[in-house]
């Protein structure tokens, strides 16, 4: 039973924040899914988005047409009334079938009307009465789990067998989600941002297999990262089939794309392929949360065995070696104390699989309570770094934190700097790499968007003690390249953020990455040990 990858959510097209290096045309998508082992996508234009719904239908069929057998395109449709679309939902779906389109995307954010049934409720009862799947990206919808709640609910309720597929979904929405899933058969979700830690395997159980879709995100995403999260899958390979791109075919008439063409050997990405762990390579994980013991979320998040045994369970599959912690109750909630304990008792129970991170607190401790924590977690309890957070209200440069680089530098530790907001942004990350030099300064998220990796290269090449960890959401398609184009492969560092967002996307991200071999092998954990190695142990 071959699993055949056919991608629900691929977006080309020009846009005004585009990077000079990211990816954009229907060319770069075919060129990733090749790469990646994808057959078929389904695409939307920018166009239809940001400028005439009608007129970029011809666009999009002119740019597809490298690959008629493997790129399918979608329309966007208007509410009828305003004057400037007047096809009736009739001849909408007309026209539709007679140019071969499989499936309608509503914008009603970036076109400027109310997602309700009184202004596109017709649509949705032509829609429904031939089965055609609709698509919506949930930031087109009212924000917040409210807001979502009640755009969605009363069109569901509505129409019950119109297929709604919500598209980029945060993982962060998962109480309405599920909510919704739990009430109404006919909506689907596909996982391209939606990177929820087991989700696979937890929707699968809850719902069946059936109501959830490959999707990537291209060409702006990570094609890898999305495929990686099934391939890694705990689920059968029925299940799999179905996921990748069974579902999204069957919800299309039967529509099945031309296989992807053959792909060169790889021995990272074929063991990917294979759900292998990579046993016989370093791999580390340079940014971790963890939970208190037996928990599964915190706050507005869901996070599924986000504790000790679940985190090391995870990395098993993957093959990560050894994961450096911080308690989720400490950046993100703000604890001073019990957040270092946390950390403290798993890497304690669970030897060699955690490295310590001391989450500092000026605003919450003096001066010499503060002072004594650090001394206590690294001289003691042996962690290896220092973390502060943005939430704090302070700038990393802050007379506040001050003893506490002091401190480091002296054990020649590393800092890992969630920059943004208060904190401020790589003039003060240049800043304390000068000043202290012997202190490792991991940058966290950089790979989150061009801009940021663009701010965090350009500083790396003036400081030799700077770092570039990855990881975040986005999965930006293209930009580890560029980083490693422009700063060298030996101080970018693999992170994943679990357990709020699953790890094998941000694994998948690096390795489905456009680099040799022994750069990803650098990247998974290679640089992470060298840095390591720079510890005064004495």
């Amino acid at each position: 039973m071959p699993v055949t990858y056919f991608d629900c959510l691929c977006e080309i097209g020009p846009c005004h924040d585009k990077d000079p290096a990211a990816p954009w045309s229907a060319t770069d998508a075919l060129r990733w899914m090749d790469h990646c082992g994808i057959a078929g996508a389904l695409v939307m234009h920018t166009l239809a988005k940001n400028n005439d719904p009608v007129n970029a239908r011809a666009r999009l069929k002119k740019d597809i047409s490298i690959a008629p057998d493997r790129l399918f395109p979608v329309w966007s449709a208007l509410p009828p009334g305003a004057g400037d679309f007047e096809n009736s939902p009739g001849e909408f779906i007309g026209e539709m079938k007679a140019a071969g389109v499989h499936a309608v995307k509503f914008y009603p954010a970036a076109h400027n009307y109310p997602f309700h049934t009184d202004v596109i409720g017709p649509f949705f009862a032509a829609l429904e009465k031939e089965r055609t799947l609709a698509l919506i990206d949930i930031d087109q919808l009212p924000t917040g789990a409210s807001g979502i709640w009640s755009a969605l609910s009363p069109v569901l309720a509505k129409y019950p067998d119109l297929p709604i597929l919500l598209q980029k979904t945060n993982w962060s929405m998962q109480r309405v989600i599920l909510a919704l899933m739990d009430r109404f058969p006919s909506l689907y979700i596909e996982f391209s941002r939606y990177q929820v830690s087991r989700g696979i395997e937890e929707y699968t159980r809850r719902f069946g297999a059936d109501r959830l879709l490959f999707g990537t995100g291209l060409t702006a995403m990570s094609a890898g990262a999305a495929r990686t999260y099934i391939d890694y899958a705990n689920v059968s390979r029925g299940n799999k089939v179905k996921i990748a791109g069974g579902n999204l075919s069957r919800l299309l008439g039967g529509l099945t794309p031309a296989p992807a063409p053959s792909r060169p050997s790889d021995p990272l990405r074929d063991r990917a392929m294979a759900r292998e762990p990579l046993t016989d390579i370093h791999m580390l994980d340079a940014h971790c949360h963890i939970l208190h013991e037996n928990g599964e979320g915190a706050g507005g998040y869901l996070m599924y065995r986000g504790d000790g045994a679940g985190l090391v369970e995870n990395m098993d599959g993957l093959g990560i070696k050894t994961a450096a912690i911080m308690s989720w109750a400490g950046p993100v909630a703000g604890d001073p104390l019990e957040s270092n304990d946390i950390v403290a008792r798993a890497v304690a129970g669970y030897p060699g699989r955690f490295l310590g991170v001391v989450y500092i607190a000026p605003t919450h401790l003096s001066e010499s309570e503060l002072m004594s924590e650090v001394k206590f977690r690294v001289e003691k309890q042996g962690f290896v770094a220092l973390k502060p957070y943005h939430r704090t209200g302070l700038k990393y440069n802050d007379p506040l934190y001050l003893p506490c680089w002091d401190y480091a530098n002296e054990k020649g530790l590393y800092a890992l700097l969630h920059t943004g907001g208060k904190a401020g942004g790589m003039d003060v990350v240049a800043g304390l790499a000068q000043k202290y030099q012997n202190v490792q300064w991991v940058v966290a998220h950089s790979g989150g968007s061009y801009e940021m990796a663009r701010r965090v290269v350009a500083v790396m090449k003036e400081r030799a003690n700077v770092w570039a960890e990855l990881t975040l959401t986005p999965v930006t398609n293209g930009v580890i390249e560029m980083m490693v184009l422009e700063a060298g492969d030996d101080r970018i560092l693999f992170g994943t953020d679990a357990p709020m967002r699953d790890p094998r996307q941000q694994f998948g991200w690096v390795v489905w990455s456009d680099l040799p071999v022994n750069s990803r092998r650098r990247i998974l954990g290679e640089n992470f040990q060298r840095l390591l190695n720079m510890r005064k142990t004495e």
